[in-house]
């Protein structure tokens, strides 16, 4: 029994060092991971740190406050986006100032539109699609239906939360607050948008109705043109053909826009009496393009005047498939360029 006994103590005793043992192992394991835990936060902090103190010192350099860098910062994370993109993409800018919109009662109306002109998000280049009715343009026109009936319509205002459309030639509309109304605009140079919003409020404001709709990214595209258009900027020469045939003098005037269907040019106003060519006038075009020489006929379908040059908006008449898959192509690849230019801009 006593061997028993000794054994049983002897098992124990050994059980009891192996345990110890274990326990040791096991809190020096825990002790390097709390350890290394500590120092990964530690490094954090510090990363944090930096990029906070970096960020805003870009800030400073963008011209931009103190204030409006913390808010940019402060709402970047808390989406888990990268701060510097927030200055760089505008669909990440926006993403961010909705949330800070959203979250704050007392947001900042005129520092919100200060940054967006300032990092250079307040315009919208016409080959870069709209996304959010935000971007719309004060004063754009459009066509607003109301329980079918179809009212001309203009962007009077707009802040963070709401957009303001103006009604013409109406002054009172039977109640129609909640109410889902369509909205349709022509952008210019671009396309046919359209979208669906609710009238939240209405009021009346220098004798027009002025409906209140909120923002949304929700707006369908409707490409109008055939052709892509692209800006450009060289000389195009031109002879008018008449009952006579074709004029012997050249005249040269500047390109602003080609698409594979035609060309608009623009001269100073003062020539436009001695050009005289109204609308329907018909025309020889000659001029170089990417490398390759063109020249075909057009026809003057419209005229636009600013205050010191007149534009010519002509058609192509008589060009060839091969001419105009040149133009097509050169109008792709210039798209190109411009997108990719302004991708990571804009989003």
């Amino acid at each position: 029994m006593e061997d028993k006994a000794a054994a049983l103590r002897s098992f124990r005793a050994a059980t009891d060092t192996e345990i110890t043992e274990l326990l040791i192992v096991i809190f020096v394991i825990l002790f390097f991971i709390l350890t290394f835990l500590v120092i990964l936060n530690f490094r954090k902090a510090l990363k944090l740190k930096f990029l906070r103190k970096l960020f805003m010192k870009t800030i400073k350099e963008r011209g931009l406050s103190e204030i409006e860098g913390e808010i940019l910062w402060k709402y970047s994370n808390k989406l888990g986006r990268d701060p510097f993109l927030t200055l760089e993409i505008k669909a990440s800018f926006e993403k961010v100032i909705d949330l800070y919109v959203q979250e704050d009662p007392n947001y900042d109306e005129k520092m919100i539109q200060n940054i967006r002109k300032k990092l250079g998000f307040d315009y919208i280049p016409s080959f870069i699609p709209l996304t959010t009715t935000k971007d719309i343009e004060l004063f754009q026109r459009g066509r607003i239906t109301i329980d079918s009936r179809v009212y001309d319509a203009s962007l009077f205002d707009k802040d963070e939360k709401y957009m303001y459309w103006a009604l013409f030639d109406i002054s009172s509309l039977p109640e129609i607050k909640g109410k889902k109304v369509k909205i349709q605009f022509l952008r210019r140079d671009d396309a046919i948008y359209l979208l669906e919003g609710e009238v939240v409020d209405t009021f009346s404001e220098k004798g027009r109705l002025i409906l209140k709709i909120p923002h949304h990214s929700e707006m369908k595209r409707v490409q109008r043109r055939q052709y892509a258009r692209i800006e450009v900027d060289f000389p195009v020469s031109i002879k008018k053909i008449s009952d006579k045939g074709i004029e012997d003098k050249w005249i040269t005037l500047d390109a602003k826009d080609i698409s594979g269907g035609g060309i608009k040019v623009c001269t100073g106003l003062s020539s436009r009496e001695r050009l005289n060519m109204p609308v329907g006038t018909e025309l020889w075009l000659s001029f170089r393009l990417d490398g390759k020489q063109m020249n075909f006929k057009g026809v003057v379908v419209n005229i636009s005047e600013r205050k010191t040059t007149v534009c010519y908006g002509i058609k192509f008449t008589n060009i060839t498939s091969k001419d105009e898959t040149h133009i097509i192509n050169y109008v792709k690849r210039e798209q190109q360029k411009l997108r990719k230019l302004v991708k990571n801009r804009f989003g």
